[in-house]
């Protein structure tokens, strides 16, 4: 986690280090979420004890790649 000067702050859940995310997984959350990345990052986030349920992401920032 980096904690900015503006008091939000920027966590990644999902590096290279960590293994990332499964692709299929992460699309049938999207999915169930009806399309809103958002939400499905929220629900993810709740369900694991990261957030609040109250609580609001006002920016995100999802980076993919494929490997060559």
């Amino acid at each position: 986690m980096i904690q900015r000067a503006d008091h939000t702050e920027e966590r990644s859940y999902g590096s290279a280090q960590t293994g990332g995310f499964d692709a299929a997984k992460f699309a049938r959350r999207v999915d169930a979420a009806g399309g809103d990345v958002t939400t499905a990052v929220h629900q993810w986030l709740v369900e694991t004890s990261r957030i609040r349920p109250d609580a609001q992401i006002l920016h995100l920032e999802v980076r993919a790649w494929r490997p060559r």
